[in-house]
């Protein structure tokens, strides 16, 4: 493509990086001389915001709106937002470093004092963030830029919260599938404690070297939901200390209301465990391994990838682009409910084609009817290719929910997981294969999913539509 020689006020030097949404360039402040980052949205994402809800152009925007309104050391700073003809950009600071997920891959078990480091300059960040009105509802190491001398630097706040602003529809999960808090999956309402469960998840990270609700999206959902995962010093085989498990437990505690209160309280209580708190703050960078050469430090830059949110809110999902896959997920939704977008999307990571993809999330829908019926409102739907020349290895759909004892039918559970689907979001799925297992009857399964309704619900008018269709 043709790269332009100036935008704005600011002379373009040479290309960072190009991402799905459009392009990041090193650019010259020409006022005071200093290098900055210039993120920029493709014209056609401009040009065709039919969606202002949830368009990558408003979260373009909002991202320059949220951290416009920060000013903190360890928060990549924007400078200005501009359009120059009909692209629109951001002007940013220019940072140096390599993103935790890369450091974590070269160092998966840091000392102490570097995760004491990395939690107090980031829960920092979070606390100003907090203060201002503004989630950032997508922390993870891909998220947060470490520079050579050990600087954390928080930055893609495209999918940010804005405290009394919507940007983003009641039943879209967004965020990064294992970071996600559960009152996201749940429908419950959320608020600054998305980030303090974020954060906390990071931590488990750090201290452990695996993730607490690891695996595929669903699998993530379910884990987040009802796992709880070992004490870090015991999944780290005892070679972390125990004064770090209470912390993080709190911070993964699965009601906001048993977490920290704010991510200043979070910081406290990680520098209260830490005990030589002065000492691990000043802790040296990441390094190597014992008996490992440290790689070269190879500069990557904060703004190398234009925001692109999560799987869920991504212009293209595995070289699908996200309009060819809305009708699907619209399809599925009428029978999964707010589920089907993630379904869908994580098939799209492994399908090469659209009769494939259809295939595997047909396979989600437990009543025979239905998935006929849902294949036939799809079949008109272009037969396109993924633009990927190779495709992921398939993964098996998540087999249908039955009952293992036989004592259900398919029907019943199927029309159980349509009410529940209904009242508690995502989440039914899970509840309605629990009351089954335990359920002797049809009766005795409606029952049960009554009493799981959750708080605020009509239990007896849940009860009713489960009744509504005695098989």
């Amino acid at each position: 493509m043709t790269h332009p020689q100036r935008l704005g006020k600011y002379p373009i030097t040479g290309v960072i990086g190009e991402g799905a949404m459009g392009v990041v360039y090193k650019a010259i402040d020409p006022v005071i001389q200093r290098a900055v980052a210039i993120k920029t949205i493709h014209r056609q994402l401009v040009r065709h915001d039919d969606d202002p809800a949830s368009s990558f152009a408003a979260r373009f925007r909002n991202e320059a709106q949220a951290v416009g309104r920060l000013s903190h050391p360890s928060i990549v700073a924007i400078y200005e937002y501009g359009e120059d003809e009909d692209t629109a950009f951001i002007a940013m600071e220019y940072v140096e470093g390599r993103n935790l997920s890369q450091l974590l891959a070269m160092t998966p078990l840091p000392s102490d004092g570097v995760i004491v480091r990395v939690m107090d300059q980031l829960l920092s960040a979070l606390a100003c963030a907090h203060d201002a009105g503004v989630w950032h509802r997508d922390i993870k190491p891909a998220n947060l830029i470490v520079t050579a001398g050990g600087q954390v630097k928080v930055t893609d706040f495209g999918i940010a919260r804005i405290e009394n602003q919507q940007l983003t529809q009641v039943t879209s999960v967004v965020g990064t599938p294992g970071y996600i808090a559960p009152e996201q999956y749940t429908g419950l309402a959320v608020d600054h404690r998305i980030d303090i469960f974020a954060a906390g998840v990071l931590m488990y990270r750090m201290l452990t070297g695996n993730s607490p609700f690891a695996g595929s999206p669903e699998m993530a959902m379910y884990k987040t939901v009802n796992e709880t995962p070992l004490p870090p010093s015991e999944a780290s085989g005892g070679r972390r200390s125990p004064a770090f498990d209470a912390v993080v437990a709190k911070a993964l505690a699965k009601n906001p209301e048993d977490r920290h209160a704010s991510a200043r309280a979070f910081r406290h209580a990680v520098l209260q465990a830490a005990g030589t708190a002065d000492a691990a703050i000043h802790a040296p960078p990441f390094s190597a391994p014992t008996g490992v050469a440290p790689a070269p430090f190879e500069p990557t830059l904060a703004a190398t990838h234009p925001s692109a949110g999560s799987v869920l809110s991504a212009s293209s999902v595995g070289g699908w682009d996200a309009a060819d896959l809305a009708p699907i997920e619209l399809a599925l939704a009428t029978v999964l409910g707010p589920m089907a977008k993630l379904l869908v999307r994580q098939a799209a990571r492994t399908c090469g084609d659209m009769a494939t993809l259809i295939e595997r999330v047909a396979g989600h829908i437990t009543d025979a009817k239905e998935r006929d019926g849902f294949v036939k409102r799809v079949v008109t739907v272009p037969n396109r290719v993924r633009s990927t020349a190779t495709v992921a290895p398939a993964v098996a759909a998540s087999p249908p929910l039955t009952d293992p004892g036989g004592a259900l039918s398919s029907s019943v559970i199927g029309h159980a997981l349509r009410v529940m689907t209904v009242h508690m979001g995502p989440i039914a799925r899970i509840v309605v294969k629990k009351a089954a297992v335990k359920a002797q009857t049809t009766d005795e399964f409606y029952a049960l999913l009554a009493e799981q309704a959750g708080e605020g619900v009509d239990r007896k008018r849940v009860l009713k539509l489960l009744r509504s269709r005695m098989d």
